[in-house]
């Protein structure tokens, strides 16, 4: 009886020894594994910091921890280091220093001095010297000189003489009257060019001379071409002499009889002149 019972003591305790070499072997091997994942890591760690270390020394900016822990400066010996080692793009001289510098003004002109605004005076003074100076060369382009700058605006028979001192024969009107114009046949569509160098002032159409054009010739001379069609140009164009101004319309009533023409007649100081005078 004491014997079962002494066994059973001894199975006990086996079962109990065995648990706890086997709780013991099993914390062994997990502090283990524990301690060598973390000497692992700390390898890769340091590593990977050997690693980075070298290239961060090839910055010209980079101060090692270590090294300026070891290092006991003063505050004018720390203020000089500051001013050596500086991070990249805060150089003297660089845009951080530059934001201080006061910039020009934009609309200070070269020299420092600032340009106000025109004053009305200023802009009226300016506008009529514009004015003055686009007369003074229009004056100099339409220097009219009638016994050289003269020519024919279209060659062509003259169906009608100029003639104010005396009346004559209009067919279609079967009538006498004065005219202040020659009046030169021409083909429908037949360019018509400027007898002379002149402005134009003026583009309109009446009944007698159709479409007209007026030309500004200058020193008080004026040109004007009736029976037009196609007018090339604008009211204010400057046209040159021999450039074509328009072409031979379909004559008017007025002219039915004497067929396509040009009405030609040249003004001084608004009152007809006799073209054929000075044409060359």
């Amino acid at each position: 009886m004491k014997r079962n019972r002494l066994r059973r003591f001894f199975q006990q305790k086996q079962y109990a020894i065995a648990s706890l070499i086997l709780f013991v072997a099993i914390a062994g091997m997990t502090g283990v594994y524990l301690s060598d994942k973390i000497t692992s890591q700390k390898q890769e760690t340091d590593l990977a910091q050997e690693e980075k270390e070298p290239e961060e020394r090839l910055r010209p900016d980079y101060v090692s921890l270590s090294e300026n822990n070891d290092m006991d400066l003063s505050e004018e010996d720390a203020e000089s280091v500051n001013s050596v080692i500086q991070p990249q793009g805060t150089a003297p001289g660089t845009a951080a220093d530059q934001e201080s510098v006061p910039v020009q003004d934009a609309t200070m002109p070269t020299g420092g001095q600032n340009q106000t605004p025109d004053t009305p005076q200023q802009a009226t003074a300016t506008k009529n010297e514009t004015t003055a100076q686009a007369n003074a060369t229009e004056k100099a382009k339409l220097n009219f000189s009638p016994e050289k700058d003269l020519g024919w605006p279209l060659q062509g028979d003259v169906i009608l003489n100029f003639s104010m001192d005396q009346t004559v024969y209009f067919a279609t009107l079967d009538q006498y009257k004065y005219n202040p114009a020659l009046i030169i046949s021409g083909k429908v569509n037949d360019p018509v060019q400027a007898a002379a160098t002149g402005k134009i002032t003026d583009i309109s159409a009446n009944e007698e001379t159709g479409v007209t054009v007026t030309m500004n010739l200058g020193n008080g001379y004026t040109a004007v071409y009736g029976q037009l069609k196609e007018v090339l140009y604008k009211e204010g164009a400057t046209v040159e002499a021999g450039n074509a101004i328009g072409y031979i319309a379909e004559p008017t009533k007025y002219y039915s009889v004497e067929g396509s023409n040009l009405y030609f007649q040249l003004l001084k100081d608004e009152k007809p002149v006799n073209p054929m005078k000075y044409i060359g």
